[in-house]
């Protein structure tokens, strides 16, 4: 039997993250939520995720930042939720740094999860 698919959710927002580890545990995926920017990509030194979820307003390290190094030094997959935003700042983030996809908060959870398994490869059960 195949593992289950890591997802790390970045967010310091408790309602956006609950609901989401919640939902994603509901659909067979093992989550992990950091709340500060700094703290996610130290966690990235003891486990690898095979996908990041990411605001871009964090404490510690802003989301670009963290999307930055991400791409440059792990080239994981990267999905962008976010309620505040500059959409030609935003266009520019995931162009610059291809990132795989990007959703408005309040984020439509079926489609997120329809994202995530495209990206990864995962059929539904």
């Amino acid at each position: 039997m195949q593992s289950k698919k890591h997802i790390l959710i970045i967010d310091d927002e408790p309602d956006v993250t609950d609901l989401l580890k919640d939902f994603f545990e509901q659909n067979n995926f093992k989550t992990e939520i950091v709340e500060d920017g700094s703290k996610a990509l130290m966690s990235f030194k003891d486990a690898l995720p095979d996908i990041v979820i990411t605001d871009l307003l964090l404490p510690g390290e802003h989301g670009i930042n963290v999307i930055k190094t991400i791409k440059d030094e792990y080239s994981l997959p990267v999905i962008i939720i976010t309620g505040i935003y500059k959409k030609e700042e935003i266009k520019n983030v995931i162009d610059d740094y291809s990132v795989e996809g990007f959703f408005e908060k309040p984020v439509n959870l079926e489609a997120l999860l329809k994202k995530v398994n495209f990206i990864l490869n995962v059929r539904a059960l």
